[in-house]
């Protein structure tokens, strides 16, 4: 298994990259590091097959960190904004990634370090038991989620699926880049939605909650101009 070692100064954004490698099992994180200054004085001591690295952070740039490291550092840059590419590709890094990160690009951008059998991981249906049938549900057609207590309620654009599961296992099962938790009661498709206002989602003209909670990584995972 690879280890990577994930440096960005905000939480939220290190904890989405958490979040998509646990869906790459040739993957693990070795550590995550807050600074570039903190994964220098890690990787001092320490080995990683990649860095998935932030550039602008204070005191020390994702930049700067791989001028102080050894050339050969295998390391993806991963920013919001595309100013830095040229630069980046000056120090040979395997890629260059413009935030918001999906899964796919994720999965590209490890292909380069030469592993043959890094692959989507994650396919494009799921199957559900309803009573004593397995029920095949495809991801596009999946609208939002909703719990019912000891179930599930999963709203498709053809009809209503009521499975005997918890919200934390549906989720597991189900792509980052695509869905998202907005409310501690309410899986939403991201690539569903049709407007966002204060504290409500509209997906097909249904009113979805959106807790304080989770609006953050919801926002981070849309596609926001």
């Amino acid at each position: 298994m690879k280890k990577s070692v994930i440096v960005d100064d905000n939480p939220m954004a290190r904890a989405a990259l958490r979040s998509l490698i646990r869906n790459i099992p040739q993957f693990s994180v070795a550590r995550e590091c807050s600074s570039a200054i903190e994964a220098y004085q890690f990787l001092q001591k320490e080995q990683a097959d990649v860095l998935l690295l932030d550039v602008e952070m204070p005191d020390m740039s994702g930049l700067e960190l791989l001028q102080c490291l050894e050339p050969s550092t295998p390391a993806i840059l991963i920013t919001s904004k595309p100013d830095y590419a040229v630069e980046a590709f000056g120090l040979k890094v395997l890629d260059y990634i413009v935030k918001p990160v999906s899964l796919t690009r994720l999965l590209q951008a490890f292909a380069r370090l030469g592993d043959k059998h890094v692959e989507e991981v994650k396919k494009n249906y799921i199957f559900v038991r309803e009573e004593n049938t397995l029920v095949r549900i495809d991801l596009v057609d999946i609208l939002f989620v909703e719990a019912m207590g000891d179930y599930v309620r999963i709203h498709t654009t053809a009809r209503k699926h009521m499975v005997h599961l918890t919200m934390k296992n549906l989720l597991e099962k189900l792509p980052p880049e695509r869905f998202c938790r907005c409310h501690r009661s309410y899986i939403v498709s991201t690539e569903k939605i049709e407007s966002i206002a204060e504290n409500m989602i509209v997906i097909n003209k249904e009113v979805i909650p959106l807790s304080e909670n989770y609006k953050q990584e919801l926002m981070e995972k849309i596609n926001l101009v």
